[in-house]
């Protein structure tokens, strides 16, 4: 009976944690639908903190695969975030350049203000998303034989990447990423640099139908699989 009820107690406690941190998921995913940045910036802090939490969760789900499911689901609410469409995309050039509103800005001065500071946020918002995969992409480096460098792979480089029809209006850094699963860029649009030096992509990587408008780095970066189809770089690309 003793070991019983401690069993019971055990799956008990399983089920509160689990629980607990389903809620925390659902109130994450409702707050990136709020109007106010800073509401949307608490849910993407408590979402990435999620994902550490699954993954290192060894007591209450001793499958490292289970775990990685439980986080799949949450890294694919991060990339719809990204991949989803901001309405002052059109207007980039004049919010992230301009510190006067142009003579013909829709609204004057006044919305010229109100839309380069909403601008703003966003473009970090997304920045600190990215940020926060792109850190956990990378596990650090080691020396091999011959004084090669290896980069290896961070705690969530097993996760697919689905950035499929994303504008990105913003500078793109994803130097030193180890993607050991698949990653999709195709159809993007990189607006600013796009910085993937240094990068492995050991699983299949598809930047077919991508459009480079700035400076594109693939410097250094390692490809098992990749397809190029269709990519258009209209500013200077490095694939040294």
């Amino acid at each position: 009976k003793i070991e019983a009820d401690k069993a019971k107690n055990e799956q008990d406690h399983i089920r509160q944690v689990h629980a607990e941190r389903r809620s925390r998921y659902t109130t994450a995913i409702e707050q990136l639908s709020n109007d106010k940045a800073s509401i949307r910036l608490g849910g993407v802090y408590t979402l990435v903190g999620l994902v550490d939490e699954w993954l290192a969760d060894e007591k209450t789900i001793p499958n490292i695969e289970e775990r990685r499911k439980e986080g799949q689901v949450i890294i694919n609410n991060l990339c719809a975030y990204i991949r989803s469409s901001f309405d002052l995309v059109s207007n980039i050039k004049e919010l992230s350049e301009g510190t006067d509103a142009p003579k013909d800005y829709s609204g004057g001065t006044q919305q010229f203000i109100k839309d380069q500071a909403r601008f703003r946020e966003e473009k970090e918002l997304r920045l600190t998303i990215l940020d926060a995969i792109r850190t956990r992409l990378n596990g650090g480096t080691i020396i091999q034989e011959g004084e090669t460098k290896k980069l290896l792979k961070g705690p969530w480089s097993d996760f697919d990447y689905d950035f499929s029809n994303t504008v990105f209006f913003y500078p793109v850094g994803f130097n030193n990423s180890y993607f050991g699963a698949s990653s999709n860029f195709t159809k993007t649009e990189f607006t600013g640099s796009a910085d993937f030096s240094q990068a492995e992509f050991a699983g299949n990587a598809d930047l077919s139908g991508v459009r480079f408008t700035g400076f594109a780095d693939f410097s250094q970066a390692e490809f098992t699989k990749a397809n190029f189809t269709k990519t258009e770089f209209t500013g200077s690309a490095d694939f040294s």
